[in-house]
């Protein structure tokens, strides 16, 4: 949910309700359900506040007519929680610079917040100075970016092969008008977002087992 308090500085990026699991944007509840046949061993990766009407399902369509297991869920009940590096099992919110599409911001993990149930990414006017590196000359120089926002990622938490993906997400701004990029998405573990060079020709592609 977005706050209506207006800020001089500080925008709420989006908010992110139920998850049945994801990435960039603001979020209240997420559900990863696969099928059973993954074996308990997943079982901790449930969310004890996901209602047990969520632990099963099935496909929208009648072609696949099985039906699913819930495997992982984010309620983002836990008030304060924080998602700086190594500090939440399933969520990291990273600290660096994103050159991506010529991206405008810094990202920091101060800018992803769980408040009253909801996982909220913000943007805000903060200058970060930072090292950065050019690809064409092979060379690092110093750099400074004017808009902090932030960014939840999964990368090499929890494997999966396939199955349903659930979330609920409240995402800002107007579908016509430009600006502003929230977005959740799933990238296979070959790769990493933010990192350019890890993604080149990876985005359809991922690991066919888990096996860690």
């Amino acid at each position: 949910m977005f706050s209506k308090r207006k800020t001089k500085k500080q925008v709420p990026i989006g908010c992110l309700s139920r998850m049945c699991m994801v990435s960039d944007v603001s979020v209240s509840t997420i559900c990863l359900i696969l099928l059973s046949c993954l074996g308990t061993t997943m079982a901790g990766w449930v969310d004890p506040d996901t209602p047990k009407g969520f632990h099963k399902t099935k496909a929208l369509t009648d072609i696949d007519k099985r039906q699913y297991k819930l495997v992982f869920s984010d309620e983002f009940e836990q008030e304060g929680r924080s998602f700086a590096d190594g500090e939440d099992p399933k969520w990291t919110a990273i600290n660096k610079n994103d050159y991506t599409n010529d991206a405008l911001h810094f990202y920091s993990s101060d800018n992803a917040r769980v408040t009253n149930g909801v996982m909220n990414i913000t943007t805000e006017e903060k200058v970060n100075e930072y090292r950065a590196f050019n690809e064409k000359t092979k060379k690092f120089y110093a750099d400074k970016k004017h808009i902090q926002s932030g960014m939840l990622q999964g990368w090499n938490k929890f494997c999966l092969t396939g199955g349903i993906v659930e979330f609920r997400a409240k995402l800002p701004g107007d579908s016509g008008t430009g600006g502003l990029w929230p977005a959740l998405w799933m990238l296979g573990n070959l790769a990493r977002a933010t990192y350019v060079g890890s993604s080149d020709f990876m985005w359809p592609y991922s690991y066919n087992q888990c096996n860690e």
